[in-house]
């Protein structure tokens, strides 16, 4: 061990005897660091400024009516687009869109037809034709821009559904209130029902009296005359019901679609307010080890952690339960109410977690005594423990009873959808001929025998019309009406801005990365440790020069007497990149011992590998860690995720030890787990090992090496 450090001693020894020697190892020690650097900045942000990214839009939209009144859908986007600073929007005419795109100036075009208004007002008619807005994309320019003008252009489709689901609602819903009283309305479909009895009864009494008195027809002209009383009232209440059936139709579908998402958003909420119990169980044993190691600045960064997801916590039970009572208030229901108690019981837990981490980060930030902290963890750990058992039962509710409810209230609608498309049919074929039997009735008075026999044939066809209208109108039940009626009695504004966008996300980062720089920061780093060993290993000689004092050495103290050396600039290089990280790109990591950690044990196994590779098969070797550097970059992770790349790439990743330098310093930066921790440590030391190991093979190969370096030389390239 001695030799190896006196050789090590007198490479420093040489290099300070000669300035050449000494600028050459500082330029090594740097330029590694500039290649991090540089590459993070460049990428520091990009989608900072996508408002520098010109989308051209075309805008040849010439309106249409609706319920009287004209709209143009198109400047409406345009409007709401002119507000937007996430893209250069450019507003021009056609031909200077397309000759624009043609020729690079702009990334993508938006193209909205004349006839857009029209196409989105047929969606309201029975026979709807599906809008569309032209999109037209310059992939050639830039591939991430095609990407990033994709986005703005589903960015904007999303937004004219929701404007037009909002904007046809709030007609369909007044053109419902004008037709139909709220008040009334339920006691107008119950007369309907009576009066379409009274009617049948009616047809079939005039029936009888043709087939009995064929012959006298002013009989039969006062019975028609009596009918014809009758059939004003029973069009004009039809005609009212279709009108109301018509709305109905379209608010009990949004409304089912919309009890639809309900019961999807709380069946993912409940998978997420385990998910974040489990996550504070974790951190809070983590936390009591750390406090046992006494690292205050890692606990406060911990406590900091637990209150974030405590609050997120808390805001997802708040909004699940203004979700469940919202229900509650239409539908009440016992399972229901019992839910709504389990999760408020739930929420006052995690507020008294709240106050209880607030107070052990006071207790942390005053110096209390380790019991004191301990206390205070194990505290807020019976409460995480006694969410637990309060989440399992308040699961176990909602899987079992709410969820099955939800999803019958959806059944329930379904089939009122259904029996109002069933009633709308019927009452589109028997209003007209309703209309026509009072007309023939006006002209009763000079009705032949022969005339009879056709009166007899119209009669039937339409009572077995009106039988059928009233069948289904009698399907119609109490809670039928009830639900028609209440949905009717709601604000429009509100329940047309519900339908057109029933949900929101709200984004809870679990880590806080923040920028797209930082999420790059690991792979830029741990590449640049490897170009750092690779151009040392370039640059200076890994092969021992003999002296008459060290002749006496054998092969293995000349190799790792030479690496020390490697070592120490490596761990110089690996320094002056993580600092820079820290303190010029303002990377700020969680725990930033573990980053030096990672940082320098990157660096030993690198220099091990790229050192034996160059010292073993010389020029072959530095060839070899150049093909190892381009294969990690694609296929370690590092920027893109495996899943996405060719699967020989996910195959390979398990072998480069790339991959886990890299995931350690992202543990380091984002917050450590710390068994992922041991994982990649132990990893990059099982290539140190190999690597090791792998050096017995420099003797077999050493002379070979030699003679095809002097070949090589020989060779004058």
């Amino acid at each position: 061990m001695k030799t190896v450090f006196e050789i090590f001693f007198r490479d420093v020894r040489n290099i300070r005897k000669r300035l050449g020697a000494v600028i050459m190892i500082i330029g090594l020690c740097i330029l590694p660091s500039l290649y991090a650097w540089i590459n993070i900045a460049a990428c520091w942000d990009p989608y900072a400024n996508t408002g520098n990214i010109p989308i051209a839009v075309v805008n040849e939209d010439q309106g249409a009516i609706l319920n009287g009144k004209k709209i143009n859908v198109g400047n409406q986007i345009v409007s709401q687009l002119k507000k937007s600073k996430s893209i250069k929007w450019v507003f021009i005419d056609e031909w200077q869109g397309n000759y624009g795109l043609n020729d690079g100036k702009y990334y993508a075009l938006l193209d909205i037809p004349s006839d857009f208004s029209n196409g989105l007002l047929s969606l309201t008619t029975s026979n709807p034709e599906k809008p569309y807005i032209i999109y037209r994309n310059n992939e050639k320019l830039n591939a991430i821009a095609s990407k990033i003008t994709d986005a703005a252009k589903n960015k904007v489709a999303k937004e004219v559904n929701t404007n037009f689901v909002n904007m046809v609602t709030k007609e369909a819903l007044k053109t419902i209130k004008s037709n139909v009283n709220t008040n009334t309305g339920k006691s107008n479909l119950v007369a309907l029902k009576e009066t379409l009895n009274e009617t049948t009864k009616n047809l079939s009494d005039t029936q009888k009296y043709i087939s009995e008195a064929n012959g006298t027809s002013a009989d039969i002209s006062k019975y028609l005359s009596s009918l014809q009383s009758t059939l004003p009232k029973v069009t004009d209440k039809i005609n009212n019901l279709e009108k109301a059936a018509e709305g109905s139709k379209s608010l009990v579908s949004a409304t089912k679609n919309t009890m639809n998402s309900t019961s999807n958003n709380l069946s993912n909420d409940m998978s997420s307010i385990e998910a974040y119990n489990s996550q504070i169980q974790g951190l809070l044993s983590q936390l009591k080890s750390v406090n046992n190691s006494s690292d205050t600045s890692n606990m406060v960064n911990t406590v900091n952690e637990l209150i974030t997801i405590n609050n997120s916590l808390d805001s997802l039970l708040k909004s699940d339960i203004n979700y469940l009572q919202s229900i509650n208030k239409t539908n009440p229901n016992n399972y229901i109410t019992s839910l709504i108690s389990s999760m408020q019981a739930m929420d006052a837990i995690v507020q008294n977690n709240a106050n209880s981490l607030n107070q052990l980060k006071s207790y942390i930030g005053s110096g209390a005594s380790k019991d004191q902290i301990n206390n205070s963890i194990d505290s807020i750990s019976a409460l995480s423990n006694e969410l637990s058992i309060d989440m399992l039962s308040a699961s176990n509710n909602f899987y079992s009873n709410v969820m099955p409810l939800i999803n019958n209230i959806c059944n329930d609608l379904n089939t009122s959808l259904t029996d109002v498309q069933g009633l709308l049919d019927s009452t589109k074929v028997v209003v007209p001929e309703l209309n026509a039997l009072a007309s023939y009735a006006s002209s009763t008075c000079k009705l032949s025998a022969s005339q009879a026999s056709d009166l007899s044939g119209k009669l039937s066809k339409l009572s077995g019309d009106l039988n059928g209208l009233t069948t289904k109108m009698n399907s119609l039940s109490d809670n039928d009406l009830n639900d028609i009626m209440k949905l009717l009695s709601m604000n429009n504004d509100k329940l047309a801005d519900f339908i057109s966008s029933p949900l929101t996300t709200k984004e809870v980062d679990l880590y806080n990365g923040g920028v797209f720089g930082v999420g790059l920061t690991p792979f830029y780093s741990v590449l640049a440790i490897w170009v750092g060993v690779l151009l040392c290993c370039a640059v200076l000689t890994t092969e021992f020069k003999n002296s008459k004092k060290h002749e006496h050495l054998n092969m293995w103290q000349k190799h790792f007497g030479k690496m020390l050396l490697f070592l120490v600039l490596a761990f110089i290089q690996t320094t002056i990149i993580i600092l820079g990280d820290m303190f010029i790109l303002n990377v700020n990591p969680v725990s930033i011992p573990t980053l030096f950690l990672f940082g320098y044990v990157a660096a030993i196994a690198f220099t091990f590998i790229i050192f034996t590779l160059v010292s073993i098969f010389g020029n072959v070797g530095k060839a070899i860690a150049v093909v190892m550097m381009v294969f990690q970059i694609a296929g370690s992770g590092g920027i893109y995720p495996i899943q996405t790349n060719p699967s020989i790439f996910g195959i390979l990743e398990p072998l480069w030890p790339f991959t886990y330098a890299i995931n350690g310093f992202r543990e380091a930066i984002a917050g450590p787990i710390w068994e992922n921790v041991y994982k990649n440590l132990l990893a990059l030391g099982c290539f140190i090992v190999f690597f090791l190991f792998f050096t017995l093979l420099k003797k077999p190969f050493h002379k070979l090496t030699i003679v095809m370096e002097h070949k090589f030389k020989e060779s004058g390239l």
